[in-house]
């Protein structure tokens, strides 16, 4: 089974654009991965295209051999763009292999290990700002049946958080505890905003409010501050969306994390997810994959926590996310009283509707947290309902 092609497509995500992979082979069978990179979806296509010469031609089936002649034999080894790069066509590759075997990717990696993954909601306040907005929209989320909740309440504060920002942000917080009481999971988001000293003035804040972890408090790639972070403040510290690598993992181990968050496009695919699920195993460190992207992302993702030994809970886009998702890729992945299962195959169990995509072009778009233009304060659906339009 031989590589024939190597595609991508950019299709409007609402918020974002997904980055789709297709790899085709002479054999007929297609299989898909996802490399989206939230405002840099032409720098990661244009990163696959490069890949593309390395590719056609060569057994599909040699998944190690290709992905290691993609990043350290072509030198730039990792990062955001090559890993994720790397990502959507380690993902396709294994996606085909699992196919062509009439396999579910969870048994061929040796078997699930859990059939059902609890799940927290994301996205679930965009467009919230009062308290009281908080508090309807969790309230709205957890009568659906999800039992955890993550958020990010800090609005536009950035490395030095006032004490006005903060007062604010842990009012929402307050609203969305008592909105929906002490049976529901509350993970806070830092989004990497904060240098230490507010880092642990959140952390102090935090405690009392019962919050399960702080997810990147300070900016990535600065061992040094997670590390105080992790070790004084007062709550669990959670990170890895931003880890490219398995060092990254390693060191965020070492640092201190309670609760390792890599991204199976970010990280590389399948084959390095494996490896941080069972280095989070090896360090008694939860694991619980981050998962904001597209639903090709999605579908290989819970195939990789349902084989994973430490568990925690599984980050999914829903209930809100934009209406076409299910309708780009089929079956939908259904989220059932706060918990999803994989898709039963073969492969990662979905396919792709070239019609639908072709609906929904790409959409110039920056990712941007902490300026006037956030995502945290849009509607997700309303958004998409004006693109769509």
């Amino acid at each position: 089974m031989k590589v024939v092609d190597v595609r991508t497509f950019i299709v409007d995500g609402g918020w974002r654009n997904w980055v789709f992979v297709a790899v085709d082979t002479d054999e007929g069978l297609t299989g898909l991965g996802e490399c989206t990179l939230e405002g840099r979806e032409l720098a990661v296509t244009g990163a696959v295209q490069d890949f593309r010469r390395h590719l056609v031609g060569e057994p599909a089936e040699s998944i190690r051999s290709l992905c290691r002649r993609l990043s350290r034999h072509g030198y730039w080894e990792h990062g955001p763009v090559v890993s994720s790069g790397i990502g959507g066509v380690e993902t396709a590759l294994w996606d085909l292999l699992a196919r062509s075997t009439g396999l579910p990717l969870s048994a061929l990696l040796g078997g699930a290990v859990r059939d059902e993954l609890p799940v927290y909601s994301n996205a679930w306040y965009f467009g919230a700002i009062s308290p009281d907005d908080f508090a309807a929209c969790a309230k709205r989320t957890v009568d659906m049946g999800y039992r955890g909740l993550k958020f990010d309440p800090f609005g536009a504060a950035e490395f030095n958080i006032g004490e006005h920002e903060l007062g604010t942000a842990l009012e929402r917080v307050q609203a969305v505890r008592d909105a929906v009481g002490p049976g529901t999971s509350l993970m806070v988001e830092g989004h990497g905003r904060f240098g230490v000293e507010s880092a642990l003035r959140v952390s102090a804040r935090l405690a009392p409010l019962d919050v399960r972890f702080f997810e990147e408090p300070t900016p990535p790639g600065d061992y040094e501050a997670i590390s105080r972070v992790s070790r004084a403040g007062a709550v669990p510290i959670a990170a890895g969306e931003r880890a490219y690598s398995l060092r990254d993992c390693r060191q965020l181990i070492e640092a201190g994390v309670s609760v390792l968050q890599p991204d199976i496009i970010h990280l590389g695919g399948v084959s390095k997810m494996v490896a941080a699920a069972e280095l989070c195993e090896s360090y008694s460190v939860s694991f619980a994959p981050h998962n904001a992207s597209g639903p090709v992302a999605t579908a290989a993702t819970l195939h990789l926590a349902a084989i994973a030994p430490t568990l925690l809970m599984q980050e999914m886009f829903a209930p809100l996310d934009t209406e076409w998702k299910d309708r780009v890729a089929v079956p939908p992945v259904s989220v059932n009283n706060g918990h999803v299962s994989p898709l039963p195959g073969p492969g990662i169990g979905i396919t792709l509707d070239a019609e639908e995509m072709a609906r929904h072009p790409y959409v110039v778009r920056d990712l941007d947290l902490f300026g006037r233009s956030s995502i945290l304060g849009r509607p997700v659906r309303e958004e998409a309902q004006v693109v769509g339009d």
